[in-house]
């Protein structure tokens, strides 16, 4: 069993005109929209040319490569020799979009590829390593369309304009993560029309959408287009993932690494240009998914919402602005834990549970075996008594 990488080496030397668009290719594109292409790439509003991937890899800043932090190195590695390769090598870029706005909680990001035999590809990127976006995501669980949902249509659209006197044009929409769910959405809610010039819908690994939401949107019209791909043991891809007719289907993959760690796509095992499909059509952990989605809808909308403004008002104080600097404190960092100390004992009793509920769920989806997760949900437990402790002594220091 190969990798992207094996696949390169295989298949690299075809262009798309000697070999179509492929399930790998897709998955390439998709996970290109994670690399930071401004004052690159033309923007959506700009009425300049695609940029070859020759001035893509000359002029791309080095100190700002990429949006993600988690395998920096292996990256910034494959990125190069993806545009090295004569496959896409041939492509353009335009239309660059990446849009962040604290007070409506939206990352927003898309590039479109023109892959040189008429094809254009849309790539929605996942969520980085920004809070906000990660903000952004947990809101899919009360509040639908979010707005990064809103975007993805309206950037599809607006891209198809560009493209209207090409009666033929073909149309793929990908993303790995978030960016498959916008994916998903944007081929669900936009023109009629346009449905019809879309090829395929790649979902990699993207959360579903709640029931009574999905009930709203024009699954059925893109349903056979719509494809979906979930590692045996991700979490992310069966988030509001249920096993009704009326959510999208998805296929079970292989890859390299265990856990939570499938999610990230340089670990999907490939065969050929396919890839290798799971023995089981049930994921690992489907007992554990189906829990988890209950709880989700049981919250229901409005507690749901309480809860998550109550937990990023705490997450906020500190004045982190991305997921790395909780995982190298600073010192100043250090000294705003008071403050969520305060915020924490704020909070009402409710929402305390349903945090220390959500923390019981990380613990499951990350431990390996039954005993390691007794023992961190033992840490847990203690976690949670030191931290009540630590209240009620900082309300007898403060009086």
């Amino acid at each position: 069993m190969g990798t992207i990488v094996s696949y390169l080496e295989e298949y690299g030397g075809y262009n798309f005109i000697e070999k179509p668009l492929c399930e790998i290719d897709g998955l390439i594109l998709a996970h290109l929209s994670y690399y930071v292409y401004d004052g690159v790439v033309p923007g959506i509003e700009e009425t300049k040319p695609a940029v070859t991937t020759e001035y893509m890899k000359e002029n791309m800043d080095e100190k700002n490569f990429l949006s993600v932090t988690w395998e920096e190195a292996q990256n910034r590695e494959l990125f190069y020799k993806i545009l090295e390769t004569r496959r896409f090598r041939s492509m353009k870029a335009n239309y660059y979009v990446n849009a962040i706005d604290k007070e409506q909680s939206l990352q927003f990001s898309a590039i479109t590829f023109l892959l040189g035999n008429g094809d254009i590809y849309i790539a929605f990127r996942g969520t980085d390593d920004g809070l906000i976006g990660w903000k952004e995501d947990f809101c899919m669980a009360y509040r639908t369309p979010i707005e990064a949902q809103k975007r993805s249509a309206d950037y599809v659209e607006a891209v198809a304009r560009k493209f209207v006197r090409r009666k033929n044009a073909r149309f793929y929409l990908g993303g790995h993560s978030k960016g498959g769910n916008l994916a998903a959405y944007a081929a669900m809610c936009c023109d009629s029309k346009l449905k019809h010039k879309i090829g395929k819908v790649y979902d990699y690994d993207g959360p579903g959408f709640r029931p009574d939401f999905m009930e709203t949107l024009d699954y059925a019209s893109v349903k056979e287009k719509i494809i979906k791909y979930v590692p045996k043991e991700s979490f992310v891809g069966m988030l509001m993932q249920d096993h009704d007719e009326k959510s999208i289907e998805y296929i079970l993959i292989e890859s390299e690494k265990v856990g939570v760690q499938q999610h990230m796509p340089l670990s999907w095992c490939i065969e050929n240009d396919f890839f290798v499909r799971a023995e089981s059509n049930e994921p690992v952990r489907k007992a554990l998914y189906e829990r988890m989605n209950q709880w989700i809808y049981d919250l229901g909308r409005e507690r749901t919402e309480n809860f998550l403004n109550e937990l990023f008002c705490m997450v906020e104080v500190t004045e982190a602005q991305t997921l790395s600097d909780f995982k190298t404190p600073s010192s100043e960092l250090l000294k705003k834990m008071k403050l969520v100390r305060n915020a924490y004992r704020e909070m009402d009793e409710e929402t305390k549970n349903i945090l220390w509920e959500m923390a019981i769920f990380v613990v499951e989806l990350m431990a390996k075996d039954q005993h390691e997760r007794i023992q961190k949900w033992k840490l847990i437990e203690r976690m949670r008594g030191r931290m009540d402790d630590f209240i009620l002594n900082g309300i007898k220091g403060d009086r």
